[in-house]
């Protein structure tokens, strides 16, 4: 859409794009669906043994969720132009914390640990992607 008045011409944007919002929001939902499936794979949690069983199923499928999330986040942050790092940051709970859930055995701090890592990580990697590029 282009509007003249005068001898000025001027071309309106749609409000979305060149902004970073929509990328944010699904960094964001990427971290929170992660720190849900930490949260509900987390094996000290005083539970009886059905219940316990029905946790975990559930944890891991919502962590399939935040992975697929964090990858889209991350594919999507490369094709934006971000710098490598904050790629790898932002694809960090996918690799670390989701690997860790769908290979180890369910009595297994490695994903939490991973988590503590990986979400940090994908943090700095949300905060990196919505600071403005360098100019050359």
């Amino acid at each position: 859409m282009s509007s003249q008045n005068g001898d000025e011409r001027y071309v309106v944007l749609p409000w979305w794009r060149g902004r970073s919002l929509p990328w944010a929001v699904l960094v964001a939902v990427s971290i929170v669906v992660t720190g849900i499936a930490l949260e509900r794979t987390a094996f000290f949690i005083n539970a009886s043994d059905p219940e316990f069983i029905e946790r975990l199923r559930v944890g891991r499928l919502v962590m399939l969720a935040g992975s697929a999330t964090s990858l889209a986040a991350a594919i999507w942050s490369q094709v934006r132009g971000h710098p490598l790092w904050v790629t790898i940051c932002v694809a960090s709970p996918a690799v670390l914390v989701g690997l860790a859930i769908m290979m180890m055995t369910p009595p297994s701090l490695t994903p939490l640990i991973a988590g503590a890592v990986a979400l940090p990580a994908a943090v700095a990697g949300l905060i990196g992607g919505l600071l403005p590029k360098p100019r050359e």
